[in-house]
């Protein structure tokens, strides 16, 4: 029977993913969460709820720091994800988008789910290429954001 190995570069990521959980329950937990928070915002996949969940372990006393690092950071990296929008659109026009009916028809409130995954990175690129206003964006993600890293720190004290 073979037992099937992943590519070296699925091994490579794991590897990596582990260093860096492995650094955010260290001293310098915080600065490895707003990193990783910041990178999660853009186009790069990953769980920044773990990240904040290994910090919340390691460090319970600093439960209401993580979370406003987590939601301040992953805010400025979904407005970079934004002005991404606001570039590209010299390419090609919102129609071609699946999402940009929604967003037009909702504007900045709909990026109130920018954290969900599949469909925030997309409804935050649509945004910024239809120029919707980039202030109410941000305060639309950073409520949806903050109310979802608030339960996550809930859930991580419950258990």
């Amino acid at each position: 029977m073979a037992v099937l190995m992943p590519p070296d570069w699925a091994g490579a990521a794991l590897g990596v993913w582990h260093e860096l959980l492995q650094s955010a329950s260290g001293p310098g937990g915080l600065y490895v969460l707003a990193a990783l928070s910041f990178a999660a915002a853009t186009l790069i996949p990953f769980s920044s709820e773990a990240v904040l969940l290994v910090v919340i372990a390691a460090q319970p006393q600093h439960t209401m720091l993580a979370v406003l690092v987590a939601t301040a950071s992953n805010t400025l990296g979904g407005m970079t994800t934004y002005a991404l929008g606001r570039w590209v659109r010299h390419w090609q026009t919102p129609d071609a988008w699946r999402w940009a009916p929604q967003v037009r028809h909702w504007g900045a409130p709909i990026t109130v789910l920018a954290w969900v995954p599949g469909i925030g990175d997309a409804l935050v690129v649509v945004a910024g290429w239809l120029r919707i206003n980039a202030w109410a964006c941000a305060v639309w993600m950073l409520l949806g954001r903050s109310l979802r890293y608030i339960a996550v720190a809930g859930l991580a004290w419950a258990l």
